[in-house]
Order: C-alpha cells, then structure tokens, then sequence
C-alpha cells in the first residue's frame, strides 16, 4: 500500500500566488490547479491512500518556546483566507481526505503520520517544497518537490547536504534556518556545519567535545551560543508523536 501525504498549504500558496501573477481567478484557478495536482500525484504514485494536511492560524508550541518563530513570513492573502474553507470542503467532496490537528502544525502532524505508516509498511510519499521533510527520509519515505519535478531520497539528501537525514536537525541547529526564523549558532554558516558534522558525527558529540579544541574559532562560537544550538535543534525537529485521531480506512483513495 501506498500512502500520499500533501502538504496543503504549500501547495495552496504557491499555486494561489501563481494564478494571480497570471491575472486568473486565483480563488477558482487554485481550486482547479491543486486537485488536478493531487490526482496527478496519486496517479503517478500509484496512491491507495492520500490525505490532505492543512493547518489554521495559531501560536504552537514553538511559539512558546522561541516567539520569533516564523518572524517575517506574509500572512495569507484575505482572499484565500476567506475562501480556504469552501476550497477544502471542495478538495474532500472530490475524494481527498482533509486533516488538520488543532493545536498542531501540518509538518508535525505530517511527521507524525508519514512515520506512522512507514511503521506498519506503508511507502509514504510527501508532497511538498519543505526541506524540513527531509530529516524524515528513509527507506519507505520520500518527499517530492513538485514544482521542481525532483524527489528527496536518501541519495539526494547525502548529495545535497553531505550527511545523512538523521543529522539534518544538528546542521540547522548549528547554521540556523532563515526560513523558520530559527538562530543557531552566530557565526558558523552552512559549510563549516557541514565540516563539523562530517568531523563529529553529532551536535551532542561536537558539544562534549569542544572544550578539547578552545583555539578553534567555532568551539569558541559554540561556548558562547551552545544553547541556541539545542534550542534551534528542538525547534527543527519535527515531532512524530501526534495523535492523529484518524484511521488508514478513511483516506483510501478512489
């Protein structure tokens, strides 16, 4: 069985945006583009199940945590906001299943889910532009960029970063991630994370460490901003504990 995991925002948004930029209904445009995406999708995938995550506004447990998070990013058009509910209802009529956990993000909700039917040997494809989705890939998990026709396997991962998806949280935790608005560590960029990483394996290993390379100009970087590091690292990682209150039966596709 094959399950199909969109990332409905990500894809809403981009394709909302798109559709204006064209000077197209964007309200109708979208609707139309983004299921014949998703049948597309499940069609190529060869999907027996396929669901919809979204999300609503709301501060989350990351907020709590670091207030910035997500600082700076334009909210929805009003447009879209107003319409997004009839749109979903719409997407669930044509028989894509539409998920959302109150109190959650979509990527936890998603993380959660994609591990979940991995788990019970499930292939799980995700389908978004969100390299977060890239510390979940795996033997039986992939994730797809649409718009740029190319998918995130293990192969990839290790040729686009250099290490491993399972160290992907301890390389944002020490560059940062612009996207999220997450901190890191002030001063080590993407290549001198890598090289530490490549060297050390782990952040917790670097950490332990450090203190034996004090003439290192990032021990000193990371004596100084250690905590950010963990605190970036808690905030990358994607949760996987979500209690999604739904079964497999109910996103069986077609």
């Amino acid at each position: 069985m094959r399950l199909l995991i969109i990332d409905a925002m990500n894809l809403i948004r981009r394709i909302y945006a798109a559709a204006e930029k064209k000077g197209e209904m964007p309200l109708e445009a979208t609707r139309s583009h983004c299921l014949a995406v998703m049948s597309r999708q499940a069609e190529q995938w060869q999907a027996s199940h396929v669901v919809m995550v979204t999300e609503w506004p709301a501060q989350t447990w990351r907020h709590q945590l670091w207030p910035d998070y997500k600082l700076g990013r334009p909210p929805m058009p009003e447009p879209l906001a107003q319409g997004l509910p009839e749109m979903l209802h719409y997407f669930h009529q044509s028989g894509i299943y539409c998920l959302s956990v109150d109190g959650w993000e979509a990527d936890d909700v998603i993380a959660s889910m994609a591990v979940t039917a991995c788990q019970h040997r499930l292939e799980v494809l995700i389908v978004s532009t969100d390299k977060g989705f890239c510390q979940l890939v795996q033997p039986g998990i992939q994730v797809r960029n649409h718009f740029d026709h190319y998918d995130w396997d293990l192969a990839r991962v290790e040729q686009q970063f250099g290490l491993l998806p399972s160290q992907l949280v301890d390389f944002w935790a020490l560059m940062g991630d612009s996207t999220n608005h997450l901190p890191g560590v002030a001063g080590i960029g993407r290549k001198t994370a890598a090289r530490l990483l490549d060297r050390f394996g782990s952040l917790d290993t670097l950490l332990v460490q450090m203190a034996d390379f004090g003439d290192e100009r990032w021990s000193g970087l990371l004596q100084q901003h250690w905590q950010q590091a963990l605190l970036t690292r808690l905030l990358a990682r994607l949760r996987t504990d979500v209690s999604l209150g739904v079964s497999l039966s109910q996103l069986r596709y077609g």
